[in-house]
């Protein structure tokens, strides 16, 4: 499973260890009840293609694990489902088979659209720590994430470990949604697709999915799309794609342009990176002896074009038979949902997936937090606040808060 597919590790199973089961209790009612609501009144929720062909499945507030091989021939039937039990995720699978309710061997594959995730935590930005908190395995209390911290001692309990949860901020976004446009350049400028079958998700948490709908897809094998994954990642590139052969040793070359050419797909990307073109043979074989010959010039390229590369989760892209979250389903992790958009710079996650009511909660905080939703900002420093239900849905989500 994806790891954003996965029911949020901080939310509390009843009878958790550090947290009572009445509180467990009060959080679970009233999450479910705000995801209730917003399934009976919401047209959000799409109705896949080939509805009958695909596996359905979902987690429920308070329970392990998840609930899967379901099929529904309509989308009444689905929401009717999702309205009784107010589920914490929602799942479709990207596939479609003959017999979608049968253990996976007997489902009998018929192919699957293509689907990529970009996630905000595989960034590795430096903003994150500064917006981290911490909640204890024991009691579950929670404290911001301090500068260069290596270990954790709660001060409720004296445990020593810990989950980590984040609220990203606009920087965590604006960072991902740079990898989504790079990903579209790819998809629509070196593979062909045609702009109008690719959709874009807001995740519901913090990333975006990319769905493909081109049906020439559809039957690529897991092997298939692990290449084009490695394609849009920059890996497994040689210097023999710009023109760049192996001499009589490891620090000698040969510079012969390719006889098609560099002008398209990585050759020009790296080309324009090399500030070369199809003359600068001598300019190419001044740049590698300046790296250090053939295998110095390989490990530099290797770098390079990882770095231009989209930082997708390749797995994600690989897996014929994965489950996704569905679009416009709610998010456990945060009651946002994942919504789909068009324009990535208008777009605003903390705005335009923010769809629960306003209706007043009163929460206890574990500890200060800072947050933008709707867009709106809070600051929350006292221990005791009314606020309204889609930010307090949102802390409780993330561990943050505890229902009153």
């Amino acid at each position: 499973m994806c790891r954003d597919n996965k029911p949020a590790a901080v939310w509390p199973q009843t009878g958790e260890k550090g947290l009572s089961e009445t509180a467990s209790i009060r959080n679970t009612t009233i999450v479910k009840n705000a995801f209730r609501e917003y399934y009976f009144h919401s047209k959000s929720v799409e109705e896949p293609t080939r509805m009958e062909q695909r596996e359905f499945g979902y987690s429920l507030f308070g329970q392990k694990g998840w609930i899967r091989h379901l099929s529904f021939s309509s989308m009444g039937a689905l929401v009717a489902t999702l309205v009784k039990e107010a589920p914490s995720d929602v799942y479709c699978s990207n596939a479609y088979y003959r017999f979608p309710t049968h253990p996976m061997q007997e489902k009998d594959w018929l192919g699957a659209f293509l689907i990529f995730d970009i996630d905000g935590k595989d960034l590795d930005l430096p903003c994150v720590p500064s917006h981290t908190y911490l909640l204890c395995a024991g009691c579950r209390s929670a404290e911001p994430l301090h500068d260069q911290q290596s270990a954790f001692a709660c001060q409720s309990c004296g445990a020593d470990k810990a989950d980590s949860v984040s609220i990203p901020c606009a920087k965590c976004i604006d960072a991902s949604k740079k990898e989504l446009k790079k990903l579209l350049g790819f998809l629509t400028g070196d593979i062909g697709i045609d702009q109008l079958a690719i959709r874009t998700y807001f995740s519901g948490n913090n990333g975006f999915h990319i769905h493909v709908s081109d049906d020439q897809f559809v039957t690529l094998d897991s092997s298939a799309r692990s290449d084009l994954a490695g394609y849009l990642l920059g890996t497994g590139l040689l210097p023999e794609s710009v023109g760049v052969r192996k001499g009589n040793n490891e620090s000698l070359c040969v510079v012969k342009f390719p006889r098609g050419g560099i002008a398209y797909g990585w050759r020009n990307k790296l080309a324009e990176k090399l500030k070369i073109d199809g003359s600068s043979t001598l300019k190419l074989q001044h740049i590698v002896t300046q790296a250090g010959g053939y295998s110095a010039f390989k490990s530099s390229l290797d770098r390079t074009a990882r770095e231009m590369g989209v930082k997708i989760d390749a797995q994600v892209t690989t897996d014929v038979h994965r489950i996704f979250r569905m679009p416009g389903t709610l998010n456990g992790k945060s009651g946002l949902a994942k919504t789909v958009f068009i324009n990535p710079d208008s777009f605003d996650p903390f705005r335009d997936s923010c769809v629960l009511g306003d209706n007043r909660v009163n929460v206890k905080l574990k500890c200060p937090v800072r947050l933008r939703l709707k867009g709106k900002s809070f600051s929350i420093s006292k221990e005791s606040a009314e606020l309204p239900a889609y930010v307090a849905v949102f802390l409780i989500c993330k561990g943050l808060a505890e229902a009153c």
